[in-house]
């Protein structure tokens, strides 16, 4: 029997803000699925969370939301690049079975591994106002109408819920 095929995950972590002497990298495989994303290969590492050299580690604290890259909880820097990582598909980023790196974003502050505090852009928010007000009372009728292209180019982003 051949090789099967895996994601080798190389993840930045830190124990918590006050503690950079824990400051790691470890690496974890999990095998590969068409259409795995960085989220599906976090979950994997999660329910194994066990290194490339057969280290148990604690498993890699990271967030996620929607999956359906609208809430930028799942940001993080992947291969040196700032994106939602329910977005990021490893075929498309590590298209012959690179190792893909994971880091949590600079501009907030750390909590653990891959979390920031994400606090300070809510409170700009807050402070600017930055929504529409809706009471419940208005009739929003139906959402505006996709065309055939965005639709396509869209439903593979829903494919994305693991």
């Amino acid at each position: 029997m051949g090789e099967s095929r895996k994601v080798r995950l190389k993840v930045l972590r830190q124990d918590g803000p006050d503690q950079p002497q824990t400051k790691r990298w470890e690496e974890f495989e999990v095998p590969w699925r068409p259409q795995i994303n960085v989220i599906a290969a976090l979950m994997e590492v999660q329910r194994n969370p066990v290194t490339v050299d057969g280290t148990k580690v604690t498993p890699i604290v990271w967030e996620a939301s929607c999956l359906e890259e609208v809430c930028g909880a799942c940001t993080m820097i992947v291969n040196g690049r700032v994106r939602q990582s329910c977005s990021a598909l490893v075929d498309q980023i590590a298209p012959n079975g690179e190792t893909i790196e994971l880091r949590p974003m600079t501009k907030f502050p750390l909590v653990r591994d891959l979390v920031v505090d994400r606090s300070r852009m809510f409170d700009d928010l807050r402070r600017v106002k930055a929504w529409i007000n809706l009471d419940g009372t208005h009739e929003l009728g139906p959402g505006p109408r996709q065309s055939q292209e965005n639709q396509e180019e869209a439903y593979p982003l829903s494919r994305c819920m693991t």
